[in-house]
């Protein structure tokens, strides 16, 4: 029995399912579904102004500068952050419950 047509018929299937799946990410990526994607990734503390912040957050930290530490604002993303969030992961001890900026 002669397998050659099968074997073009497997390939032909294989390469069309290849390009539906490439046509749907270019579809996905046209349309902005990877931007889901990317704000999954945390890209809070990749930037430049958020690793500065931790920086000085740090700093502060360790001189014990309640001032800035507690009160001190900043703006990432339009957003004001100072160095007692979380998403900086400063891991500080310092205590700002009761200190009054």
């Amino acid at each position: 029995m002669n397998k050659k047509g099968m074997e073009l018929a497997i390939t032909t299937l294989i390469l069309i399912l290849l390009g539906v799946v490439i046509l749907i990410a270019v579809i996905f990526a046209l349309t902005g579904g990877f931007k889901r994607f990317s704000g999954t990734t945390d890209p809070f503390t990749d930037s430049a102004e958020a690793t500065a912040i931790k920086q000085n957050g740090l700093s502060a930290c360790q001189d014990q500068s309640r001032m800035i530490y507690c009160c001190e604002e900043y703006e990432i993303d339009n957003k004001p952050v100072n160095c007692t969030d979380t998403r900086l992961e400063l891991g500080c001890t310092l205590d700002c419950s009761n200190f009054e900026c």
